[in-house]
């Protein structure tokens, strides 16, 4: 059996910031500080969730601040993109950036004094319950118009349990005045026989991905509200 899934994500901006390090060679992350619910996890001591370009951190240079030939000439007050080979996470809580006596290209070696090592990372992707939805083509309900530039898309519930109106939600913006081509854009991805399955890009607005933008002009996802 073949199946049409319709894709949407919600970018939240999740940033950390850091007026100092922990250490001369490290960062601690904390739930709060990032806004998620739960850290990542994964494989300790690897760069995996900086190389697959999840989290990027940025470091104010300082003037006691040794820097790898790969950055160039970095200047004092610079925002310096650090490069993922740079980075290792321990699956827990603690970034380490290598310092530039053991990676001379990548390496970045930060300062004894850690107010100097001001840094920020920012998340990238989605990480948290409510930030995307896939659901089946076969399941949508309707759009209804919310005002000339927002509408509701309603789709069959994932655990119809009842609560959120026993409805999955996605409120997207549009085009002020396009509500009618927002509605023939998602009937023609649903009704199209040429396009049999497969996982269809809607609206993704961490990677400013839309559907059919230069007719809908979808500018926004406002909300995903779930039956959960």
């Amino acid at each position: 059996m073949t199946e049409k899934y319709l894709y949407f994500a919600k970018k939240t901006a999740r940033t950390m910031a850091f007026t100092s390090s922990t250490s001369q060679t490290t960062y601690r992350w904390t739930t709060t500080g990032l806004g998620l619910t739960v850290l990542p996890d994964g494989i300790a001591n690897t760069n995996t969730v900086f190389a697959n370009g999840a989290i990027t951190m940025i470091l104010t240079a300082h003037a006691n601040h040794t820097f790898g030939t790969g950055y160039g000439t970095v200047t004092a007050g610079d925002l310096v993109t650090v490069n993922a080979k740079a980075l290792s996470y321990d699956a827990s809580q603690d970034v380490t950036v290598t310092n530039a006596t053991t990676d001379t290209v990548n390496g970045i070696t930060l300062s004894a004094t850690a107010n100097q090592n001001v840094a920020k990372f920012t998340i990238n992707v989605a990480m948290e319950p409510g930030d995307v939805l896939l659901q089946k083509a076969s399941q949508f309900k309707g759009i209804e118009m919310v005002d000339n530039d927002t509408a509701d898309i309603y789709f069959e519930p994932h655990s119809n349990d009842g609560l959120g109106n026993g409805v999955d939600k996605v409120r997207l913006s549009y085009k002020a005045g396009n509500f009618k081509l927002l509605c023939d854009s998602i009937n023609a991805i649903i009704t199209d026989e040429r396009d049999k399955a497969g996982l269809i890009v809607v609206a993704d607005t961490y990677r400013n991905v839309f559907l059919n933008n230069n007719i809908t002009g979808v500018t926004a996802i406002d909300a995903l509200t779930l039956d959960s």
